[in-house]
């Protein structure tokens, strides 16, 4: 996986608009997944996306291949209730007026703008992706909404291109923290969230929303369904059937809630609890740091 250039400059998105710069960190993106006994080339998705040092080049390009697209499927494909789950997790982040907030895998950055609400004109928020695309959207998103002199326009944002693994700010820096569907694709879940812990303030909290691996095989079933006579079928029409493919393996590899709770304590955190939300499809780990 080659690094990531130290650069700041504009660039413009396939779809005509005008991108902000963003600040591109020189830092290896280690992505990947937690191992489990299976024939990892053989599973779904993308080539190479489960297997052992092909995954990070793979999972980058599913990223950067799906943004065009990414939130018009979000919104079609949740019928618009992951804004539900997004609010949820900035409000379990405890993001107050005036402070400092990160979001980590901020993708097209709904999370960060939904915590730039919450921080208001005197706070901060950082939003970090290793897809360049991804950065693009948001920072597109961000000078659409300038242009139109919105409260978001107006918003403190820096759009960071960065890994997750390998946080480039200094420890305790944050107020609050969030990562939305990025936990499932790193290659040590344990190293990133220590660097959750490292970079946020005592007494601060992160909340990570992601795909819940339930054990309950009900809503498991209907998380299969949803995902493979749903979603890959729409995404298919986009010519991005294998990226979303990958979803449910993914998924299928991903701690569990209770797993995710003991992985947090062991990072650091003082006090973790899994939140399973929308129908147990979903869920939000909250994790806060000792003071």
């Amino acid at each position: 996986m080659r690094c990531l250039e130290s650069s700041q400059r504009g660039v413009a998105l396939g779809r005509g608009r005008a991108a902000a710069p963003f600040r591109r960190v020189h830092s290896s993106v280690r992505l990947g997944v937690v191992r489990v006994a299976t024939d990892d080339a053989a599973l779904p998705g993308p080539q190479g996306a489960f297997v052992p040092g092909q995954e990070a080049e793979a999972r980058q390009g599913i990223f950067n291949r799906i943004a065009p697209v990414y939130d018009e499927l979000n919104n079609n494909l949740s019928f618009g209730q992951h804004w539900v789950w997004k609010q949820m997790t900035v409000k379990w982040s405890g993001a107050k007026p005036g402070g400092k907030a990160l979001d980590v895998c901020c993708g097209s950055g709904d999370i960060a703008f939904l915590l730039s609400r919450a921080v208001g004109t005197k706070g901060e928020v950082t939003g970090l992706d290793f897809a360049a695309e991804m950065l693009e959207d948001a920072s597109a998103r961000q000078d659409e909404q300038r242009r139109e002199g919105t409260a978001q326009g107006r918003a403190n944002i820096t759009w960071v291109q960065g890994d997750a693994m390998d946080l480039p700010f200094e420890s305790a820096s944050f107020d609050a923290a969030t990562m939305g569907y990025g936990l499932r694709n790193v290659a040590s879940i344990p190293t990133a969230l220590k660097e959750l812990h490292r970079v946020l303030r005592p007494g601060c909290a992160v909340a990570i929303l992601d795909f819940n691996n339930c054990t309950d095989p009900i809503p498991d079933a209907m998380q299969a369904f949803f995902l493979e006579q749903l979603v890959v079928p729409a995404a298919r029409r986009y010519g991005l059937a294998a990226e979303y493919e990958y979803l449910r393996p993914s998924i299928k590899r991903f701690p569990t809630g209770p797993e995710q709770v003991r992985l947090a304590r062991e990072a650091g955190f003082a006090a973790a609890r899994h939140y399973p939300i929308g129908f147990d499809l979903m869920g939000v780990l909250v994790a806060t740091k000792g003071r």
